[in-house]
C-alpha cells in the first residue's frame, strides 16, 4: 500500500529516518513517500522502497499546514493511501491479513476512510460483517489525523487552504458529521488488543513522551505493546540530533 509520511523541516532529519526504520521493520513491503519541504534533500541513503518529495520552501508550516499539501495530493494518482504524521511512530507488528481485509474495502470502493491507528472510540461503531466496524455518522473526529487510510477524494474534501493540522481536525469536526462517508476499522478489543497500526505519539504539546530507560511517560494505552529496545532506539537517535536535554525526562 502507498504510505505518505508528512513532515516539516522541524522534524525531517530527526524523525523521518526513525519512522522509516520502524515502518520497514513492522510493516514491510510498502511504497513510502516522505512529503516535506527543502530539508528532505538532506535525507540520504534511503531504502529502495522510500522516496522523498519536496513541496518547495517551507513557510509557516505550523500555521498553514494545508497549503503545501493541497496541490500535491490533488495531483497524486492514488485512489487511496495511508497518511502518517512524522511524530507518530509505528512500534508493533502490523497484521497483514487484517490490513488486507481493510484494503479490500478500498479496492472495491466500499469505504472512504479506515481509522487504523485509533482516534475514534470503537464503541461508536456498529458491526460491518464479522470482522469490521462501521463508525456512526454523528461521531466526533471523523477527520482525525491519527494514522488512517483515506480515499484521495475524501481527504481532499476537507483539506482546505489556510488550515493548521489542528484546524483540519477541529474545524472539520461538525462538517464531517452525517456526511455519508463510510469510515471503518477492524473489530478488536482495545486496549487489551493493540491498534492495527499501534504507534507511539512521540510529542504531546511539544513535550517528548519517552525517556532513555525505554519508558513511555505519558498515558498512552498502546505503550503496553511496545518494546523497551525500540523506545531506547528512538531516544538515542533523537538525542543525537539535539532534540532532548542531557538530563533524562522521568
Amino acid at each position: 500500500m502507498k504510505i505518505y509520511l508528512v513532515t516539516s523541516n522541524k522534524y525531517t532529519e530527526k524523525l523521518c529516518p526513525i519512522n522509516i526504520h520502524f515502518l520497514n521493520k513492522y510493516w514491510k513491503d510498502n511504497d513510502i513517500t516522505i512529503v516535506g519541504y527543502e530539508d528532505v534533500a538532506k535525507l540520504t541513503n534511503l531504502p529502495s522502497n522510500v522516496k522523498a518529495i519536496s513541496l518547495g520552501k517551507q513557510e509557516n508550516f505550523d500555521t498553514i499546514w494545508s497549503d503545501g499539501l493541497i496541490p500535491f495530493f490533488t495531483k497524486i494518482p492514488d485512489k487511496y493511501f495511508t497518511l502518517i504524521l512524522d511524530d507518530h511512530i509505528l512500534l508493533n507488528e502490523v497484521d497483514k491479513k487484517k490490513m488486507s481485509m481493510i484494503e479490500d474495502e478500498f479496492i472495491n470502493e466500499r469505504v472512504d476512510k479506515a481509522m487504523i491507528g485509533g482516534g475514534i472510540p470503537l464503541s461508536a461503531a456498529t458491526p460491518l460483517g464479522s470482522n469490521l466496524l462501521l463508525f456512526n455518522q454523528d461521531i466526533d473526529y471523523r477527520t482525525s489525523l491519527h494514522p488512517a487510510i483515506w480515499t484521495k477524494k475524501y481527504f481532499l474534501k476537507y483539506l482546505k487552504p489556510n488550515m493548521t493540522s489542528w484546524d483540519f481536525e477541529l474545524k472539520n469536526n461538525s462538517l464531517a458529521k452525517n456526511d455519508g462517508a463510510r469510515i471503518i476499522n477492524f473489530a478488536y478489543d482495545y486496549p487489551r488488543e493493540p491498534h492495527l497500526y499501534s504507534y507511539l505519539e512521540l510529542y504531546t504539546k511539544g513535550t517528548i513522551t519517552i525517556n532513555s530507560y525505554g519508558n513511555v511517560i505519558t498515558n498512552q494505552p498502546s505503550r503496553n505493546f511496545f518494546k523497551k529496545e525500540d523506545i531506547k532506539y528512538i531516544w538515542d537517535n533523537i538525542y543525537q540530533h539535539g532534540l532532548t536535554k542531557k538530563k533524562d525526562i522521568v
